[in-house]
């Protein structure tokens, strides 16, 4: 019985991981983008606010994807 509660615990925290991971890389990478383009650009603002958009969206589009593959999961059975 206790191996069975340790593995739901693991599963947890793996999922638990995973949508931080896949919420934090879109938006890191759409500022480090933002500022790697206004730096080429001379436009100190501008890409940087468009790709926090841009990240912040893939970042949600990431965590809907995730959230609704565990609910077909749930419904196939």
């Amino acid at each position: 019985m206790p191996q069975k509660r340790k593995g739901h615990v693991l599963e947890n925290l793996t999922l638990v991981s995973y949508i931080g991971i896949s919420m934090t890389v879109p938006i890191l990478g759409g500022v480090f983008a933002g500022r790697w383009l206004d730096a080429r650009l001379q436009t100190q603002p501008i890409a940087l606010f468009i790709f926090i958009v841009i990240g912040v969206a893939v970042a949600f589009i990431n965590l809907f994807k995730v959230a609704t593959k565990d609910v077909k999961k749930h419904q196939r059975k």
